[in-house]
């Protein structure tokens, strides 16, 4: 039947799923934000630079606070309370604002990007809550989260394009009270689980500051391969379409048709490597294999000239990436905080996907300027990312199969003070 466990699964994934919808919809109506509103390219540019820097730093302090404040309350205001920045600024015009109050706007974009940034850490942490095993399958259906809000806020635009007459403003207002009503039912409905530190049986120390976080085992070596598995991913889907039209002289229909088997592609990758890893044992060995054979699939696209052949290789790179990229970030904080401390899941949370989004706006700069002159330089330089961070990953993999040479031999999602729960006795590895 249906359970607390069902609830807090279903409301956290509607959350990110939420907040997905709304930035899409943003980035989606940018072009009738210039025509309409008479943005320039550089405002908007600038309002794209403080909202990636501002959701970066928020993953970090929201990480800090959901270990400090009620983590259901903090989550469901983020989201509640984001809608409303999305909703304002949707309304901006209406109001009187005029398009050259750029503190205006750019406060809003600012206060939007932090609020929502509580979803992840906060909806981690509550998910860690109430799932302590098969985390990789059930984390790898949960963070498919942002592709499928990515697909409704692309949804809405194009449903609200094709009203004549209607305002491009509900672009923005419409996602903005999607994501209200879901931070409404998250105050209303969603609770913490009983394998939170909230409910534990077992004492739980005060949560770690950001400098103990670092300093736990394999916080510092996750962060780093995210950054640049992030930085690889945010590329792709960036610029894969740019490269297809004027790169190659694709028609957009073709393009966007490929773009979109990047991110279904995704979707798979996440479910085969959160299940291949819970049933093989280890995730950084997974994520090994993953990200070398998405290094040679990038290498592949700087001698793919036709769709026929561009297709199945953008679909193996979002294939290979789509389980590295999603689950580093979930899974593999969930599962470093159940084995270190549980009182850091959020921060953890927070650290690895904080580091992930500074270094992709970092990496955007890049590419721009590399993309000036050779095109063939930008996938080369991504498809040597890939491999550094298939390098990464082998090391953790040697380093956790030494540690677990050490310790008890438990499943990799379980911490040794759980171990006599009834849902992971007797699933001990022999």
């Amino acid at each position: 039947g249906w359970s607390g466990a069902h609830t807090a699964f279903l409301l956290t994934f509607l959350g990110h799923a939420a907040v997905h919808c709304g930035r899409k919809a943003f980035a989606a109506c940018q072009s009738e934000l210039e025509d309409n509103w008479g943005f320039s390219n550089s405002f908007l540019g600038l309002l794209d630079t403080c909202f990636m820097v501002s959701y970066g730093l928020g993953l970090v302090l929201n990480g800090f606070l959901a270990e400090r404040i009620d983590t259901v309350a903090h989550m469901g205001m983020g989201v509640t309370l984001s809608a409303l920045c999305l909703i304002l600024f949707g309304m901006s015009a209406r109001l009187g604002v005029a398009a050259d109050s750029y503190y205006w706007y750019v406060g809003l974009t600012i206060l939007w990007a932090v609020l929502q940034s509580a979803s992840i850490p906060c909806g981690v942490k509550i998910m860690g809550g109430w799932f302590n095993r098969d985390r990789g399958t059930i984390f790898g259906i949960w963070a498919t989260n942002g592709v499928v809000g990515n697909l409704l806020g692309l949804g809405i635009i194009s449903a609200i394009a094709a009203i004549p007459g209607e305002s491009f403003t509900l672009m923005l207002i419409l996602p903005g009270a999607l994501m209200a009503a879901v931070g409404v039912l998250q105050l209303s409905f969603l609770y913490e689980g009983p394998f939170s530190v909230k409910n534990g049986t077992e004492a739980a120390g005060p949560p770690p500051d950001l400098f103990q976080t670092l300093a736990l085992p394999g916080v510092m070596s996750y962060a780093a391969t995210y950054a640049l598995v992030k930085t690889v991913d945010t590329s792709i889907f960036f610029w894969i379409v740019l490269y297809l039209t004027k790169g190659l002289g694709f028609p957009e229909s073709q393009a966007a048709l490929i773009a979109m088997a990047y991110d279904g592609a995704q979707i798979f990758g996440s479910l085969i490597g959160g299940r291949v890893s819970d049933r093989v044992g280890t995730r950084s060995g997974v994520f090994f294999f993953m990200l070398a054979a998405s290094s040679l699939c990038t290498f592949g696209i700087v001698t793919a000239q036709s769709w026929q052949v561009l297709l199945p290789v953008i679909f193996s790179i979002g294939l290979t990436t789509g389980g590295p990229c999603m689950l580093m970030h979930t899974a593999i904080a969930a599962d470093v905080s159940s084995r270190t401390n549980k009182a850091a899941t959020a921060m953890v949370t927070g650290i690895i996907d904080g580091t992930g989004s500074f270094a992709a706006s970092a990496g955007q700069i890049a590419i721009g300027y590399v993309s000036q002159s050779s095109w063939t330089a930008v996938f080369l330089l991504l498809a040597c990312t890939l491999a550094a961070s298939s390098l990464m990953t082998l090391y953790i993999w040697f380093t956790e199969a030494a540690n677990k040479k050490r310790e008890p031999t438990l499943p990799i999602d379980v911490h040794a003070d759980e171990a006599d729960s009834p849902l992971i006795k007797g699933n001990k590895v022999a």
